[in-house]
C-alpha cells in the first residue's frame, strides 16, 4: 500500500510540472476516429536569427533525424500559424516558428506514461 502511495505522489508531482496536453485525432483503416493524447515533457523557446529552421518549409532538413522515422502516425503542417506537429505512438513534437526563432515542445503519449508507472 505504501508503494502505491509513493507512485501516486510521484505521478502527481510529474503531472503538476506538465504544461500542456496535446491531442491528435486520426482515422484508422476502418474509418473510425482515433484520439492520441500526449503530455508535455520538455519545451524550449529559441531566439536566434541564425537558426537553420525558420519556418515549416525548413522541416525537410530533419529528414535524417531519428525523430522523423517510418513510425510517425501523422505530420501536420499549419502554414497559416507556422506550426509543425509530428506524432508517433509513444511521442509527439510541436514546433512553432516565429520571426527570429522557434519554440518546440516534446510530448510523451498518455498510454506510455501510464505504462511507465504500472
Amino acid at each position: 500500500m505504501k508503494k502505491i502511495a509513493v507512485v501516486i505522489g510521484v505521478l502527481s508531482l510529474f503531472l503538476m510540472g506538465c504544461d500542456d496536453v496535446l491531442s491528435i485525432v486520426t482515422v484508422n483503416e476502418n474509418g473510425e476516429k482515433v484520439i492520441h493524447n500526449y503530455v508535455s515533457l520538455i519545451g524550449e523557446t529559441v531566439y536566434d536569427t541564425t537558426v537553420s529552421l525558420k519556418n515549416w518549409r525548413d522541416m525537410e532538413q530533419l529528414k535524417d533525424d531519428d525523430f522523423l522515422s517510418e513510425n510517425l502516425l501523422v505530420t501536420i503542417v499549419s502554414k497559416k500559424e507556422n506550426i509543425v506537429v509530428l506524432g508517433a505512438t509513444d511521442y509527439a513534437m510541436e514546433i512553432k516558428f516565429f520571426d527570429g526563432g522557434y519554440k518546440y515542445t516534446v510530448f510523451m503519449s498518455a498510454d506510455s506514461l501510464s505504462k511507465a508507472f504500472k
